[in-house]
């Protein structure tokens, strides 16, 4: 029964449903219906695919999220950025193929239906865990450029002219040679629709605008014949469900697609498991990465095979629904109830809907995307994060997301590795009045005891930065002011050892023997100690110069003022030789936890 209830989240919360939450289901529930349905057909558009298949991938998809997935508030539908990698990954593989023909949407399909098992067999064998080689930085570079080559991809849907060129740059270079061709009521249509949009962002944010501009511009363009002016309307919009059906698929047409289907397959997760785990965390409830893998590769496996192309969680129809209240899953079947009744009765109405419109309302969604704020923020502080987003950012706008993707998880994991090379070492002294030992640089207080050289490593050692730990020892060596009869090496961010670096610390401790200099190591981890213990290096070192503390490493060569009274951070309890003040007869070179720890 457990497992039957982990594969079908919804048998364990259904049961426990009460009427108190489906009033804010309800409201939530007929809020993204009415989001979704211009939404989708827009995104569609950028997928190239007919309005249909977009409401179609609004449908199944949903519901079987409602059955699978352990986010309560995610909605699961078409987005801007999958739509326009399918579209990229279409014309990448038949460049001369027209959008919207059927064999263009049986690709689509295929996709679908091969991305959704990806995710699926990804989340089989609990690989949910790949989506954190996508670092923050990462995804806002491509999420940004995506942002732009999705705007630009638009414009020949805004102005309603030709853009020739498949990429951002070629695209605005075209637009500029193509404004004597623009068409101007087109142009003046999506301004007007874009203005309204972003007024009520900040008016108005309530007032579901896409889809009153939806029915306006609609009903307008039936009135005045737009189609006859020469605004492209969407043309005939078929209703019904499709029967399912399993589209003919060859090895070759699997073996071009895959390596977009696997970006494509992480893309999607990625935007789904971000907003997921938001919401998640504001709400106070868990999500499961690997069951959220298995229910969105199942939706797009079934969405597929009834006509969709592929869906993901969308972000901003997310935020709708916790705003408008929505408690459970139970409002996304409400949602896809009301999207099914629009394709079977509704469906033809939207034949007249100018194309200007949906594609002004997909700049508007996607230009919020770009992030300049967390750029400048990186810069201020992390400035190989925003190196990072940089390149993908360029990488994406140059080539194309994949490209960009791609470049950005090998770039961050380079220069994750090239500041690794080069850890952070501190000499340190002891604060005075203090059992504390501080870094010199930031302390120039601290007090340097002549006969122990103290230094801290703020990184795991291994084979690319363990050689630098000797340089470092040198260093610290020319800047003493005495020969040190102890060197304390603080141990406390070490969390790895491999060969390299032991080798590199033997060799250290045999040579300071050599020069009667002890090395003590404090702060080790008892998984650093296994390593010390079963790769010899601390008979080498000797296990009574490992000490928990660097103050009990000091101490024992016996240096240091015994009758400075030393104050602990956390107790404020005074020390001296006499004993603690308050507390007589208490010996103070008697074991004191509190101090020890300090």
């Amino acid at each position: 029964m457990y497992l039957f209830e982990k594969t079908f989240p919804i048998i364990g919360w259904l049961p426990k449903y009460s009427t108190g939450k489906l009033r804010g289901d309800i409201i939530a529930g007929l809020t993204v219906a009415v989001m979704i349905i211009p939404q989708a057909m827009g995104y569609g558009l950028l997928a190239g695919v007919p309005p249909e298949v977009a409401l179609y991938a609004s449908i199944v998809p949903m519901t079987l999220y409602a059955l699978l997935g352990t986010c309560r508030e995610l909605s699961v539908g078409p987005a801007a950025l999958i739509s326009l990698m399918t579209a990229q990954t279409i014309h990448q593989l038949r460049p001369g193929l027209e959008t919207g023909t059927p064999e263009w949407v049986a690709l689509a399909i295929l996709i679908a239906i091969l991305v959704g098992a990806v995710q699926f067999g990804l989340g089989l064998i609990r690989m949910g865990v790949l989506v954190q080689f996508l670092s923050r930085p990462v995804v806002s570079g491509f999420m940004s450029a995506a942002a732009l080559i999705i705007a630009s991809s638009q414009i020949k849907l805004l102005v309603g002219t030709p853009i020739p060129g498949d990429g951002f740059f070629s695209r605005l270079y075209a637009t500029f040679q193509e404004i004597p061709q623009m068409h101007s009521p087109t142009l003046v249509l999506a301004v007007v629709c874009m203005a309204a949009m972003f007024a009520s962002r900040k008016l108005w944010k309530s007032f579901p605008m896409p889809f009153a501009l939806v029915v306006v511009t609609t009903a307008l363009s039936w009135y005045f014949g737009f189609a006859d002016s020469g605004i492209a309307v969407v043309g005939e919009v078929k209703a019904g469900i499709p029967i399912p059906s399993i589209p003919e698929v060859t090895y070759a047409q699997v073996s071009e697609l895959f390596p977009n289907v696997v970006a494509i397959a992480l893309v999607g997760f990625l935007e789904s498991i971000s907003v997921s785990k938001t919401y998640a965390f504001q709400h106070h409830y868990d999500v499961d990465a690997n069951q959220e893998l298995r229910a969105v590769g199942t939706a797009n496996i079934f969405g597929g095979l009834f006509g969709g192309y592929v869906v993901t969680g969308n972000i901003s129809r997310t935020v709708v629904s916790a705003q408008a209240g929505a408690k459970t899953q139970v409002y996304a079947l409400i949602t896809a109830s009301i999207v099914l009744l629009t394709v079977l009765l509704l469906a033809p109405l939207f034949a007249n809907l100018p194309k200007a419109m949906l594609a002004a309302m997909i700049v508007v969604a996607v230009i919020g995307i770009v992030d300049v704020a967390e750029a400048s923020r990186l810069v201020r502080f992390k400035p190989h994060d925003a190196a990072g987003l940089v390149i993908t950012f360029i990488a994406t706008l140059t080539y194309n997301v994949e490209i960009g993707i791609l470049t950005g998880v090998v770039s961050s994991l380079i220069l994750h590795l090239y500041q690794t090379t080069k850890p952070h070492f501190a000499i340190l002294g002891r604060l005075p009045g203090t059992s504390h030992w501080r870094e010199l640089e930031r302390h120039p207080e601290g007090i340097i005891e002549d006969d122990v050289i103290v230094i801290r490593i703020d990184e795991s050692l291994y084979f690319a930065n363990a050689p630098s730990l000797r340089s470092v020892v040198e260093h610290a060596y020319n800047v003493h002011p005495a020969h040190p009869r102890g060197f304390v090496l603080d141990c406390m961010a070490i969390n790895d050892l491999d060969s390299t670096a032991l080798d590199v610390l033997q060799q250290i401790a045999d040579e300071m023997t050599l020069e009667d200099t002890q090395l003590c190591l404090a702060g080790v981890s008892a998984p650093i100690h296994d390593i010390l213990e079963k790769s010899g290096c601390l008979s080498h070192i000797g296990e009574e110069y490992l000490f928990t503390t660097v103050h009990a490493a000091v101490q024992s060569f016996g240096v240091g003022d015994p009758t400075e009274t030393i104050y602990s951070d956390t107790t404020l309890t005074s020390v001296s030789r006499e004993g603690v003040r308050g507390t007589p007869g208490l010996d103070p070179a008697d074991p004191d936890p509190i101090r020890d720890a300090s």
